[in-house]
């Protein structure tokens, strides 16, 4: 099966400006769909069938102004909902404050509960991806994270429960969770010899890409996996099992 005939036409996209949230909007753009890019930054890249709002993800006003507007701006109610918008904070505990913590939190876990909400109360019928990543189910003691970890368990979490609350409104609800991807969020790239250590104890011998984890969002937002909800999909390299 072509995966582009199954694609939502109408998307939200989070985070959409770099990395794995521009990956995924090329993707839409690419089949012919159009998305509704929500960013902190808006001036990184443009496309006709696609308009930037800026929105802060963790705040509530900014992410029902953007849903509200939604079906004018992508001709109708959203079919699909991706949330890649996210921040990376790493640190012992010890040096770990509450400011800290309650901050990655707001943003990573807070902000995919608001992202969703709206999601929700926006589209009749349709898909949600949440964006995880493996540190949900793998301490690393090189780059510790508590806050970081925790606010993507919560999102393996959050996707459960919403899957079970939301499935009888024909709303799916998946989260992907991203090993080590090449994008600016990853510090290793400053170091060759971390890399080259990593990559070799991955089953899949390289890092992945931006484009990877953006083909399994779009392949749970369409209509190929329409019986696929409640799932976290590891898009690790085998990073999880080795």
């Amino acid at each position: 099966m072509d995966l582009t005939t199954t694609l939502p036409r109408r998307v939200v996209v989070t985070g959409a400006m770099s990395g794995i949230g521009r990956a995924v909007a090329e993707g839409v753009l690419a089949a012919g769909g159009r998305v509704l890019s929500l960013d902190l930054d808006i001036t990184e890249w443009s496309h006709p069938r696609m308009v930037a709002r800026r929105v802060d993800v963790s705040t509530e006003s900014d992410v029902d102004a953007a849903f509200a507007d939604a079906p004018e701006t992508l001709l109708g109610p959203p079919d699909a909902v991706i949330h890649c918008a996210g921040i990376y904070r790493w640190a012992p505990l010890g040096d770990t404050t509450v400011a800290e913590w309650d901050r990655v939190l707001r943003v990573n876990a807070t902000g995919a509960f608001i992202i969703a909400k709206a999601a929700a109360a926006a589209m009749p019928r349709g898909v949600i991806v949440l964006l995880s990543s493996v540190a949900y189910g793998r301490g690393d003691e090189g780059e510790p994270g508590a806050a970081y970890s925790a606010s993507k368990g919560a999102i393996v979490s959050l996707t459960q429960q919403l899957a079970v609350e939301l499935g009888a409104r024909d709303i799916r609800v998946n989260a992907v969770a991203p090993g080590m991807i090449d994008t600016p969020m990853l510090t290793l790239n400053n170091d060759p010899t971390a890399v080259s250590a990593l990559t070799h104890r991955l089953p899949a011998r390289r890092l992945g890409t931006a484009q990877d984890v953006a083909a399994a969002c779009l392949f749970l937002a369409s209509g190929s996996a329409g019986y696929i909800t409640g799932a976290t999909l590891p898009v690790d390299g085998g990073y999880l099992v080795a």
